[in-house]
């Protein structure tokens, strides 16, 4: 049976995730915040989300505990227990924070030229990419290797991205506003280059979030199309 101290702490603990109880969000946080320094400007729990996301991805979903993320938020493991009941379910809204942002099969059924669809959905894919640069390399580092359902779902979001990519170049081929090659090498390749981008983009780094999506999107849809329908439309 739940006692009357049980129930209080219960009742702060809903209060803090759902918000209300407190009209200002700095009173939600209590004492200033330790630890690193990460997403100071989003809301407590977003910010334990940020932290928690690197520790996923430098240690796997397995290796890390609350302590660990309580250590990096700089809060005592308890304090956590404000905001999220357990390990989990700080997962599933890191992941929830990315999927459902980009849906590249709609793509396909658009009336316009493949290279233009394929640019569309590649600074789509590289807007998300760099707005989630942890959250997207753990789906295509980690969680693409996990056994039972996240593993799973992980594992169909690729096929499905996979099949999108190669289903645009035949298009493209077809079309003959891309140049001759193998759909399922260029899909593959295509998807390397954006996957690689979690690995060393950074949103306080030297590169230029806008520049790097015009750049790579430009360059690999540029590498696809045919140069010498390009050079007959010049000369027409």
């Amino acid at each position: 049976m739940a006692t009357s101290s049980d129930r209080s702490r219960g009742g702060r603990r809903r209060s803090a995730k759902s918000g209300k109880g407190a009209s200002n969000p700095d009173e939600r946080r209590g004492r200033p915040r330790q630890g690193k320094a990460v997403a100071r400007d989003l809301p407590r729990d977003e910010e334990i989300i940020k932290i928690a996301a690197e520790i996923f991805y430098r240690q796997g979903f397995a290796g890390t505990t609350l302590d660990d993320i309580a250590r990096d938020a700089g809060i005592v493991k308890g304090s956590l227990y404000h905001y999220f009941d357990s390990k989990e379910e700080i997962y599933e809204r890191l992941m929830n924070n990315v999927v459902g942002t980009l849906d590249v099969r709609e793509e396909l059924s658009r009336n316009v030229p493949a290279d233009e669809r394929l640019l569309h959905i590649l600074r789509a894919r590289l807007v998300q990419t760099t707005s989630h640069p942890t959250e997207v390399g753990l789906i295509s580092r980690q969680l693409i290797r996990m056994d039972g359902p996240v593993g799973e779902w992980a594992r169909t979001l690729r096929r499905e991205n996979f099949s999108v990519l190669r289903e645009l170049i035949v298009q493209g081929q077809r079309d003959g506003c891309f140049r001759p090659g193998d759909p399922d090498i260029l899909a593959a390749t295509i998807m390397g280059l954006l996957t690689q981008v979690c690995d060393w983009y950074r949103p306080d780094g030297r590169v230029n979030r806008e520049s790097l999506i015009e750049e790579m999107a430009k360059f690999v849809v540029g590498a696809l199309r045919d140069s010498r329908r390009a050079v007959d439309q010049a000369k027409s």
